[in-house]
């Protein structure tokens, strides 16, 4: 398994840094970034696709007794062939998670929208 160190010379398995992505990008796409129209939306499921990219930066862990609390932020951008379905292309947040050793339990502990622009 392979680590990955961060700026403050913590170290995480990059196993832990994946989900924690990975549940990020779900409570962002499901909750924080705009629809597109029923159609786009419902030919990119059955693609197996999405209509963002997503660029990962900053990351920080801090560990705890029983935890750590993992933080990194999050640009998003529409994908180009998109840009015209939605008037917002371009998105910022910072997003922090808790997961428990013990548990192996990960969970989105907050994501708070940074910024935003029009331009991509």
């Amino acid at each position: 398994m392979r680590i990955i160190l961060t700026n403050n010379e913590t170290s995480i398995p990059k196993i832990e840094l994946s989900t924690a992505r990975f549940w990020v990008k779900q409570e962002l796409e499901s909750k924080h970034l705009p629809l597109l129209p029923e159609h786009v939306e419902r030919k990119l499921f059955f693609e197996g696709r999405t209509a963002w990219r997503y660029k990962y930066s900053d990351l920080h862990v801090h560990k705890r007794k029983t935890s750590k609390k993992i933080g990194f932020n999050v640009a998003v951008f529409l994908k180009k062939e998109f840009l015209g379905f939605a008037e917002k292309h371009h998105f910022k947040f910072c997003a922090t998670c808790i997961y428990k050793s013990a548990t192996h339990n990960l969970k989105v502990a907050e994501i708070k929208e940074i910024e935003h622009d029009q331009d991509s």
